[in-house]
């Protein structure tokens, strides 16, 4: 049987980890919005992944509110992937990416 404390502390985690997830969530949303703010204020278009690469199709990213709104994206993606991605699956693909050579 589960007792009561066991539970509770059970689902302040479970809380928490939501929140956490809601956190990243909008740290992803509100650089995206100040990427397009960004872009708009400097009539820029930014760059798909499929334009041809060239140092004026990457100007946008060249913008340094632009940069640092990138990587905060990263940043709170990569933390996201690690909170809703199995730790066994995460170390798995850890353990490839190093070549003891």
């Amino acid at each position: 049987m589960v007792d009561i404390e066991s539970l509770t502390v059970l689902l302040r985690v479970l809380d928490d980890s939501l929140a956490e997830l809601k956190a990243l969530a909008n740290i992803i949303q509100s650089s995206i919005e100040q990427i397009e703010a960004d872009l708009s204020t400097n009539s820029l278009t930014f760059p798909s992944p499929d334009s041809k690469f060239s140092l004026e199709s990457e100007a946008p990213r060249m913008d340094p509110d632009i940069q640092s709104a990138g990587s905060l994206i990263t940043s709170a993606a990569a933390q996201l992937i690690t909170l809703v991605r199995p730790a066994p699956i995460t170390l798995l693909e850890i353990s490839l990416q190093v070549s003891l050579q």
